[in-house]
């Protein structure tokens, strides 16, 4: 198994969709760049945010060997005058009531993980102050002409979509730039197929705390009517479907059931979403078909694709998903490229040129090619290697010449 899932099992992650599609961006995001890049987590609230975060430490720690504590900062708790005397620290006597030195959460989060959460309720002036901390991995206490360096990973974490904000002039564009590791959870009604299987966990979990025995949760009827709610009404949050099923569960009488029926969640869905919840039914049974349909047609495609090359089917899944994350990239920001077929092409053979010279560790063209073997016939020749090079560092190249 990937080792990413072996994490996302052990912090309880749920989802067999939302597990693989977090798998690939933390591959992408996290441990291709070794850690380095600020990375970015966004999603609506309630899609699980705060797993991700845990996810993202946890494996930085078993991967890449960062041993430090997960620190997490609540950016909108966090008063304006009190910002970087708690990130920073402070020397004592630096403003009234610094009565000794605070080495701050910086120093806590050493060879760790800084996570910013709601990084958007940060005023202007404190993104700012970000700037040197994200862009140099510098900072300065609070009353010290020193500066210090940290190699915490650091993660901003936002519900709200900050290349828009950043778009309408509320959020730092230069400070955005220098995130750009991306980690983008979509809202739950468009991941139908977890749906299911979070419901049938949170109803054992309900039914565990009820002291229930035999329990074995919902009928297929039941989930689907679930599913069909969830995808309806464009519910984004994982929280309210637990709050959901958890006030089925609650509300069934003894004997505890083997199963619930759709009649046991059918008043709960009324609650949420208004009366008469099953109207469209039909409609929903079809649209899940459909879906069900297409996913089984796209899987067999992966597996002929992927065996005709000879890699594992997740290995296909997984390049696909970066090469998605490369081409939306294209569109992004203040000077969007065009995503045709000669620009996403170029720019593939790129980044595929830049995570191999990555994955070698090489900081010259010799180290480059003994990274393929110690005979000639097993290493990419001269030219070849410097022609990587070349394309890599692009411009470095030239200044050094």
């Amino acid at each position: 198994m990937d080792p990413i899932l072996q994490t996302c099992d052990r912090l309880g992650i749920v989802g067999t969709r939302f597990r693989e599609e977090i798998a690939a961006q933390v591959q992408a995001s996290v441990l291709a760049r070794r850690g380095r890049d600020t990375v970015r987590v966004t999603g609506s609230t309630g899609t699980g945010k705060e797993l991700v975060t845990a996810l993202v430490h946890e494996v930085a720690r078993e991967q890449l060997g960062r041993n430090g504590e997960l620190v997490e900062v609540n950016c909108g708790n966090l008063p304006d005058q009190l910002f970087e005397s708690a990130l920073f620290g402070h020397k004592k006597g630096a403003f009234t009531g610094a009565t000794a030195d605070n080495k701050g959460l910086l120093e806590r989060a050493k060879g760790g993980t800084l996570v910013l959460d709601e990084v958007q309720n940060l005023s202007v002036e404190a993104q700012g102050r970000l700037l040197r901390l994200i862009g140099e991995r510098e900072y300065r206490p609070v009353g010290s002409t020193a500066l210090q360096r940290t190699d915490a990973l650091i993660v901003l974490v936002s519900n709200l979509d900050l290349v828009q904000l950043a778009g309408d002039g509320k959020f730092r564009r230069d400070l955005l730039d220098r995130a750009p590791a991306k980690i983008a959870l979509l809202p739950l009604w468009q991941r139908r197929e977890d749906v299911g299987e979070l419901a049938q966990q949170f109803a054992l979990e309900a039914a565990k705390d009820r002291g229930w025995e035999g329990f074995e949760g919902f009928t297929r009827r039941a989930l689907a009517d679930i599913e069909g709610a969830v995808v309806a009404n464009e519910e984004s949050s994982v929280r309210r479907l637990r709050e959901m099923v958890r006030d089925a569960v609650f509300a069934a009488g003894e004997p505890a059931p083997e199963l619930l029926e759709s009649a046991a969640v059918e008043k709960v869905l009324a609650d949420f979403y208004g009366a008469n919840p099953l109207a469209e039914r039909g409609a929903w049974d079809r649209e899940d078909i459909e879906d069900r349909f297409d996913l089984a047609v796209e899987a067999q495609v992966v597996r002929h694709i992927a065996g005709l090359h000879g890699i594992p089917d997740a290995t296909l899944l997984k390049l696909t998903r970066v090469l998605r994350e490369l081409r939306d990239s294209l569109t992004a920001g203040e000077k969007p490229v065009p995503d045709s077929y000669r620009n996403l092409m170029s720019r593939t053979s790129l980044a595929t040129k830049a995570a191999l010279w990555v994955l070698s560790g090489a900081n010259n063209q010799s180290e480059f090619r003994k990274f393929f073997g110690s005979k000639n016939h097993e290493m990419p020749p001269k030219s070849v290697a410097w022609q990587l090079y070349h394309d890599v560092f692009g411009d470095e190249t030239k200044e050094s010449n």
